[in-house]
């Protein structure tokens, strides 16, 4: 053999493996292109999943918005009448304080004609009455009289 079919022979086998490499190659490059052009296909799907996902979440966005501004509203509402009615109740409070006051400046009479008919049940006379309780001669008798119709 010839030195020249030996380089042939190495020639061969080199250009038989770099086939055989490129083969492999070619078939793991077809085999990832395959799974590239799935995932594309697939795409579209994804999108219009996306799409109606993100349809749906503005959908409920705008329900929950809606119902923002309506119990916003309802608390305004509420808001208004609960003012109203603290000032109706402060209203109510002034007038009572009004008559607490006004009661409290008639007391001191009440306590002297309370004093008096006091006495009158532990047998007081009009002048002991008189005395005690500052009051004139016809109250004193008068409440005297009061006194003793009501214990017949």
């Amino acid at each position: 053999m010839s030195l020249t079919v030996v380089i042939l022979a190495v020639v061969a086998v080199i250009v038989l493996l770099v086939v055989l490499a490129l083969y492999f190659a070619l078939k793991s490059l077809k085999a990832k292109l395959m799974l590239l052009e799935a995932q594309v296909q697939a795409y579209p799907l994804l999108m219009e999943e996306l799409q109606a996902s993100v349809a749906e979440q503005q959908a409920l966005m705008a329900a929950m918005d809606e119902k923002h501004d309506h119990r916003g509203t309802e608390h305004e509402q509420v808001s208004k009448q609960l003012t109203h009615r603290v000032k109706v109740v402060q209203d109510e409070l002034a007038k009572l304080k009004e008559m607490f006051e006004q009661h409290q400046d008639q007391q001191p009479e009440d306590k002297l004609y309370s004093r008096a008919y006091k006495l009158a049940e532990l047998g007081a006379d009009v002048e002991e009455i008189i005395n005690e309780c500052d009051l004139p001669r016809a109250e004193a008798e008068m409440l005297l009289s009061v006194y003793k119709k009501k214990i017949r």
